[in-house]
């Protein structure tokens, strides 16, 4: 079988991200000598799938005035990642300090806008000659800023190659959101126009879910093929869930990012649990996140609120099943609404094919809630009420077949549908079909 090489810009393989996760199931088991990836920030890069990479630096960055001051952003030195050293270079990063210069140069930039045109990237000798030794079949990107939308657009004209782009959410609507007045329309209208023109230059347009290639069509006027993260079965089935009993804990786990879109909603629904506790329930709120955000000091003010250390990517299928019942929440505020109208989390399928049961807290307008209601695969509350989601605790936690149903739907459902041998041909043959 043969594999096209794939010049795969601005988002590495890791298992920690969504997109990093979502790109390493699509493109596992792909000849890593015909994948390489270039990207202005590689942390802790998974070589099990690809093992070129490129650290776009100081060399392809280029500043004009005002942003090339002491100030600004100091970026690593551009170079060719090896295995051997990441250890050293790049698994221990120093946190960067801001100075309150550059804090108020950063407020500025975000309202006037300015943030967009803060840095160029370009292509370097020492890029062109790395570029050039690979020399890609295609070109692959989950574009989502405006630099990059530039920067794609001239390595497709100089490469003369075929160009796939991968959108994970809907951020060329919500890109622009803090800034107000003219300056938000001038950004908007800017990056609309930018983008379009890009997808003109495409190849082959995907999405991240059905409901965003639905949109699109009526949007842009292009077709966008769905790809959703993948997920290899036979690593789940000796975890998936079998028994639904009630123990003597109940266990509500939320495993993911706390951030945008993501911090409300945990707040609500860790006090409707608290809610039920006080009420006599033996219920625990467990999360499992890397993020460092404030809301993390709110929530661990609830007395039901319990916080795990993150764990490796395979040990997921044992704590997903372990748990009595899992979350999948969004924010109601239009602003997270906006962002996350179109988005599939990464980790969607994943809960799914543990077989444990799902409760989905999003709004009605978000696919993941027009998809679980759509193919009913979870327990879902599509408003913001507190009585709502303290019923859905309740019956949840009360009613053993009801969690033994929505446990089976959707892992039978995942495994028809997000099996990733055969989503994996399908996304090849996409690429494929271009090259």
């Amino acid at each position: 079988m043969s594999y096209p090489k794939v010049l795969i810009i601005g988002q590495q393989f890791n298992k920690k991200s969504g997109a990093g996760i979502t790109l390493t199931n699509l493109f596992y088991g792909w000849d890593k000598n015909n994948i390489a990836v270039a990207a202005s920030e590689i942390y802790n890069p998974d070589f099990s799938v690809c093992d070129k990479y490129y650290l776009i630096g100081d060399r392809e960055i280029e500043r004009g005035f005002p942003f090339n001051l002491k100030f600004s952003e100091e970026h690593l030195k551009s170079k060719i990642i090896l295995k051997s050293n990441v250890q050293k270079d790049f698994y221990n990063l120093p946190k960067q300090t801001e100075s309150k210069l550059g804090k108020i140069k950063d407020q500025l930039l975000f309202l006037t806008g300015q943030i967009h045109r803060r840095r160029k990237f370009v292509i370097s000798n020492e890029f062109l000659i790395w570029m050039n030794e690979f020399s890609p079949d295609i070109i692959y990107s989950q574009l989502s800023t405006l630099e990059l939308i530039h920067f794609i657009s001239r390595l497709k004209e100089y490469l003369n190659k075929p160009l796939v782009i991968h959108l994970m959410d809907d951020w060329p609507k919500t890109i622009s959101n803090r800034q107000k007045g003219l300056f938000h329309i001038y950004w908007n209208r800017l990056i609309d126009k930018e983008l379009r023109k890009l997808f003109d230059k495409a190849d082959v347009l995907l999405s991240i879910s059905e409901a965003m290639s639905e949109e699109y069509i009526k949007r842009y006027g292009k077709v966008f093929l769905p790809f959703h993260n993948p997920i290899d079965v036979k690593n789940w089935t000796s975890s998936i869930k079998k028994d639904y009993s009630l123990k003597d804990t109940f266990i509500v786990l939320y495993a993911g990012r706390i951030g945008t879109g993501l911090q409300n909603c945990l707040l609500s629904f860790a006090n409707a649990v608290q809610n039920q506790v006080n009420k006599g329930r033996k219920i625990e709120f467990h999360i499992q996140s890397g993020s460092d955000h404030p809301v993390l000091k709110e929530l661990d003010k609830i007395e039901c609120v319990k916080f795990r250390n993150q764990v490796p990517y395979d040990q997921l299928p044992h704590v997903f099943s372990e748990a009595d019942l899992l979350l999948l929440p969004n924010d109601f505020d239009q602003k997270s609404v906006s962002f996350l109208r179109y988005s599939m989390p990464t980790k969607a399928s994943e809960y799914m094919v543990s077989g444990t049961p799902i409760l989905v807290f999003s709004s009605s307008e978000t696919a993941v809630t027009k998809h679980a209601l759509k193919h009913d695969w979870a327990y879902v509350v599509s408003e913001d009420s507190n009585e709502k989601i303290e019923l859905a605790i309740t019956n949840l936690y009360e009613d053993e077949d009801l969690r033994r149903n929505l446990g089976c739907r959707a892992k039978e459902y995942a495994i028809m549908h997000f099996e990733s041998e055969k989503i994996r041909k399908k996304f090849k043959n996409s690429i494929k079909n271009k090259h």
